[in-house]
């Protein structure tokens, strides 16, 4: 096994000096920036954390970052976040996965304004992204490490929360219309309503891609598979008396995409295509007694997964396939939380979840006839959590907290995570924060006919330490985290045993760092730049399809109140992946890659905008997934219409 040498200095020393040059035109003579460092931050603790107070490792992408981008999906907007992978299979529609830190993708939690998203059926209890749509989003926040204390099994690497839109004063209606390479369309419209006592914003999107083929053309495969995407979704808020507040939150997407049987040479399969149908909800209630001192929230929420793959005979395969995987669960809470002074407060909360899975496999062809019918499994978890935070002077801030897992089937587990900040002037903030995590066996990987009843968590421990720098007034904000994490009983394949065992360790440690700078009132440029070293412990390779460095520099630049653009290049090391097409398989190595993408758009008058994209712009040739194909050079240009 290689000796653990961390990230080495020279690489920091670089990083900043890389990340301080382009903005050498500062002035100290401009205009104050504001700071964002009172916005609100909902994800890192269950007590309220603003930006200034949190240590935590937080990453937020804003209402104006999706709006200058353009993004048409959550994947496509968490590409440039430091300290995470976004990993595609076959281009939109195809199986996108999120790896936080060198993390499995399977111990990312993904949350929808606080609904769990992973999915009971998935293999790993993962969740795909690719369905996520931006109708109704207002932000999007990540938070890297281990979050167990707070959200239990699955947010072993960290987490991502998409929070929805809350409604202005009055009406507002919006409506946008693109259309582009590939013989796409996307169509989105919104309402939204502001009153006092009730609001409402909900937003639907209609995405059809003619796409290209999953399996790489790069490799003889020209049959393209469309992808189409239906989405909707609301919140409507409530609000009975000054001390009382409620929601409900709902989304529901349905979607079909064209499959092929493998990646790589002779992975076309024009007749295989899979349906998958999701549905989200919460319904959540807050009172506030005693001068908001004592406040108690009770919420329930219900999630529902249904996918189906379908294969026909055909002239590349033989094979007939009929297959469904279907998964739901049902997460009740109630918390009370006390804050009698400014500078204390702390919560204690009980969570009770319920999740359940099924699936049916039937194939023939060449190998003959094989049916795995995997009846109903369910599995009860009982949650208890208390978080505590204080403060003093508003210097130093500490928040800390224990939770207490028990599951029906694997037993319990105890996590905590520990996370001060300190400014060490007002400009300079040290924070750090060290916690542990673990991930409980999913269905599939206990029951089905390679499972293992017997089988236990995965758990993790990682820490970071980083200081934010706030330089020229606001006008320059840079951050730089040093961040290691440890996984110990990872679920892995035994090919002696042929079942599921607890028998694989790894680690992850490295660096992120990220600067913002504004240069003039119209020029603006955020970069950002992410070291991860990884190991599986039992071959002393790297981890599979993490990239060891990857990199990011966004330019935005709005020279009169009307038009404006942004210029994004992302860069990616070498990464490894598997290679199937032999036995057993061997391990393959994909190129690095860099990605320039540009966006216009144009006010033509306050209500209608017009806009153009292009993504890929020298149509660079690169894999995410090894045999799997990516899109080229594409363009798009759409209006969108506000009242």
């Amino acid at each position: 096994m290689r000796g653990r040498s961390f990230v080495p200095a020279r690489v920091a020393c670089g990083l900043i000096l890389a990340c301080v040059a382009p903005v050498s035109a500062l002035r100290a003579e401009d205009v104050e920036t504001p700071s964002d460092a009172d916005q609100i931050i909902v994800t890192a603790s269950r007590l309220e954390t603003t930006q200034a107070d949190v240590a935590s490792s937080v990453s937020v992408v804003t209402q104006e970052e999706l709006q200058e981008g353009k993004y048409p999906t959550v994947v496509e907007a968490l590409r440039k976040v430091p300290g995470l992978d976004i990993v595609q299979s076959g281009g939109p529609g195809g199986n996108a996965s999120a790896f936080i830190r060198g993390a499995d993708s399977s111990q990312t939690q993904v949350l929808l304004d606080g609904i769990e998203l992973n999915n009971p059926a998935s293999p790993n209890r993962g969740f795909n992204l690719t369905t996520l749509t931006l109708e109704n989003v207002d932000r999007i926040e990540i938070i890297r490490g281990p979050q167990s204390m707070i959200y239990g099994s699955d947010s072993m690497g960290g987490v991502i929360n998409i929070i929805s839109k809350q409604a202005k004063k009055g009406v507002h209606v919006s409506a946008m219309s693109e259309a582009g390479s590939y013989n796409s369309f996307n169509n989105v419209g919104s309402l939204s309503y502001g009153g006092k006592a009730i609001d409402f914003t909900g937003g639907v999107t209609q995405q059809d891609v003619g796409n290209i083929s999953s399996a790489g053309a790069n490799y003889g495969n020209v049959e393209n598979d469309a992808y189409h995407n239906t989405a909707l979704s609301g919140r409507l808020a409530f609000r009975p008396s000054d001390a009382v507040d409620g929601a409900l939150i709902t989304r529901y997407s349905r979607s079909n995409a064209g499959l092929d049987n493998a990646g790589g040479f002779g992975g076309d399969d024009p007749n295989r295509h899979y349906n998958n149908e999701e549905f989200f909800s919460r319904a959540q209630l807050e009172s506030r007694f005693l001068g908001d001192t004592l406040t108690t929230k009770a919420w329930t929420d219900y999630t529902d997964h249904a996918l189906y793959d379908n294969n026909d005979p055909d002239q590349q395969s033989l094979e007939y396939l009929r297959s469904n995987y279907i998964g739901n669960m049902l997460d009740a809470g109630t918390s009370v939380t006390w804050a009698p002074q400014r500078y204390f407060s702390s919560v204690l909360g009980y969570e009770y979840e319920k999740e359940r899975a099924s699936s049916y496999y039937y194939s023939d062809g060449a190998f003959g006839p094989y049916e795995d019918d995997f009846e109903w499994r369910s599995a009860n978890t009982n949650s208890v959590f208390f978080e505590t935070k204080t403060s003093y002077e508003e210097k130093a801030f500490l928040d800390a907290g224990l939770r207490y897992d028990r599951q029906s089937i694997f037993g319990d587990r105890t996590t905590f995570r520990v996370a001060p900040a300190w400014y060490v002037t007002d400009s300079t903030k040290l924070r750090g924060s060290v916690g542990t995590g673990f991930k409980a066996p999913s269905l599939v990987q206990l029951y089905s006919p390679y499972g293992n009843p017997d089988l236990h968590a995965e758990t993790s421990t990682g820490w970071d330490v980083g200081v934010d720098q706030q330089i020229l007034r606001n006008r320059l904000a840079a951050e730089l985290t040093f961040f290691d994490n440890d996984y110990d009983d990872l679920i892995t394949f035994n090919p002696s045993t042929f079942v599921l065992e607890n028998i694989n360790s790894a680690y992850t440690q490295g660096i992120e760092a990220a600067l913002t700078a504004t240069i003039t009132e119209t020029l603006s440029l955020r970069s950002a730049y992410t070291y991860t070293e990884s190991e599986d412990r039992q071959t002393d390779q790297s981890l599979l399809r993490r990239p060891r460095n990857k990199g990011s520099f966004t330019v935005n630049y709005q020279p009169t109140s009307r038009l404006s653009s942004q210029v994004e290049w992302r860069l990616y090391g070498k990464r490894f992946d598997n290679d199937f097409s032999t036995y057993p398989p061997t391990r393959a190595t994909l190129a690095g890659y860099g990605l320039v993408d540009i966006t216009l758009s144009f006010k033509a008058n306050d209500n209608v905008e017009l806009f153009t994209r292009v993504d890929n712009l020298f149509d660079q040739e690169y894999e995410e997934v090894l045999g799997f194909g990516t899109m080229g050079c594409a363009a798009y240009g759409g209006v969108k219409a506000t009242l």
